[in-house]
């Protein structure tokens, strides 16, 4: 049995949809949940939580990718979905994204990984406990 992961959230399903054949022209297999239920009911969306776009675990950082470049600034607002491996907190925040660093020093960190992509770190950080990850490990 193949597990999943929600690489996206959506209030409206044609947002879904254009995403979902996105993905899928990239041979990336999409599970929309909610989707039905908030076509007939809109205003349901907040309540459930959105229309939730799953995609299989080994497609996750390739769709991620996908999703990241179609829409910068949905990524930012995704984050809430990922939890810290550590404490299991949802206060997580990507290291390489210079629009939320909060200062000088992560600013430069954030352009210098843009620059330079080959560098190893992690592109995660929890902002509860500190823990720096990434979501294949």
């Amino acid at each position: 049995m193949k597990k999943f992961r929600t690489v996206a959230i959506f209030t409206y399903p044609a947002e879904a949809q254009v995403t979902k054949g996105k993905l899928e022209s990239e041979g990336i297999s999409v599970f929309l949940r909610n989707e039905y239920t908030i076509a007939a009911e809109p205003f349901a969306s907040n309540a459930m939580g959105g229309i939730k776009m799953d995609v299989y675990v080994e497609d996750f950082v390739k769709a991620n990718a996908i999703v990241e470049q179609s829409d910068p600034e949905f990524t930012q607002t995704m984050t809430r979905s990922i939890k810290c491996p550590h404490c299991g907190k949802r206060t997580v925040r990507e290291q390489h994204d210079v629009n939320s660093a909060t200062g000088m020093a992560e600013t430069l960190r954030a352009a210098l990984y843009s620059i330079i992509p080959f560098i190893d770190h992690k592109n995660y950080k929890c902002m509860n406990c500190a823990t720096e990850f990434d979501l294949n490990d």
